[in-house]
């Protein structure tokens, strides 16, 4: 008996509760010399063997079923024993179920996420040429024009056809920046590596930090935002602070990252410190609120990343 049992749970581990119960059921044929065996989970029947067997009367439980029945002690004891692990074997066969039903939903969700990120790219890379197009059009010109294909240029031409052009390529740099393939960084430790208390300006300044506990996702390499952050410390520097509060807070409505940063005790910035920190913030899409007289805090909008860039449908 205990052989029996022994193998029946192996076969069960090896090859699923379902295998298990199909082995079940003959070992119950041979050691009760019954006809027919099945198992019930309620009133469905869950694996059988042999013939002769009458469906289950109960409402619920789990319970395993001979034909013809046995009343004998012998038989009883057998078929408890048996019963107890076939009870077993029903309830993990229900787990794995629920198992495998679970795992047919994620893959399903999983093809249909894959589906909606083919569809975003196609919509991306459709918005982007339609985008880019008329604009290498108009740069075009603008190129023959300053290479006198036109014929000569006065100063003044001259001069409105270099802003021209300077806008076409920040149009450009930022339609590359909106719908292209750009990685996101997380501007957190960018934060925490600058303003911490390791950093060789710890001494000069005392810092506050007030950072989501989440990350902080930029569209930009990392490259680009620690080319950032390094030109922000050094336009807070310039002001000769001895206390700088930053805090970063998430605007739902635009869905930009706000960082404001008050300093104390410091002076105006320095003017090319400034000036680059509001180059860097315009080419990663983002707007740089400049401290005036009488007010200390800079505040700055960032574009977060918060999913797929939004495109025209095609």
């Amino acid at each position: 008996m205990e052989q029996t049992l022994a193998a029946v749970a192996e076969r069960a581990l090896r090859c699923g509760a379902l295998a298990g119960m199909e082995l079940l059921l003959r070992e119950t044929l041979r050691l009760t010399e019954a006809s027919g065996a099945a198992l019930f989970d309620g009133r469905t029947c869950v694996a059988r063997a042999g013939t002769g067997v009458a469906g289950s009367t109960s409402r619920g439980g789990r319970l395993l079923k001979v034909w013809p029945e046995r009343t004998g002690r012998a038989d009883g004891q057998v078929l408890a024993r048996l019963s107890a692990l076939g009870s077993a074997l029903l309830a993990a066969h229900a787990r794995e179920s629920a198992a495998e039903a679970r795992h047919a939903r994620l893959l399903a969700s999983r093809r249909e996420q894959e589906r909606d990120a083919v569809r975003w790219e196609q919509r991306r890379s459709l918005a982007a040429h339609d985008l880019r197009t008329p604009l290498m059009v108009i740069k075009g010109y603008l190129d023959m024009m300053l290479k006198g294909t036109a014929g000569p240029l006065n100063a003044t031409v001259q001069r409105y056809l270099d802003r021209m052009m300077r806008a076409a390529q920040d149009q450009k740099t930022l339609i590359d920046f909106r719908l292209g393939r750009g990685s996101a960084t997380d501007l957190r430790p960018l934060l925490h590596a600058a303003f911490g208390p390791d950093t060789r300006l710890a001494s000069r300044w005392r810092v506050t930090m007030t950072v989501p506990e989440r990350t902080l996702l930029v569209k930009a390499s990392p490259a680009q935002l620690k080319a950032w952050v390094r030109a922000l410390v050094r336009g807070l520097a310039s002001t000769r602070a001895t206390s700088v509060t930053l805090q970063v807070e998430m605007l739902e409505a635009t869905g930009c990252w706000r960082l404001v940063a008050t300093t104390q005790d410091g002076g105006a910035p320095g003017e090319r410190a400034l000036a680059l920190v509001g180059e860097l913030t315009r080419r990663l899409g983002g707007t740089l609120r400049s401290p005036t007289p009488g007010e200390q805090p800079w505040v700055v909008q960032l574009p977060a990343e918060l999913g797929p860039p939004g495109a025209s449908s095609p």
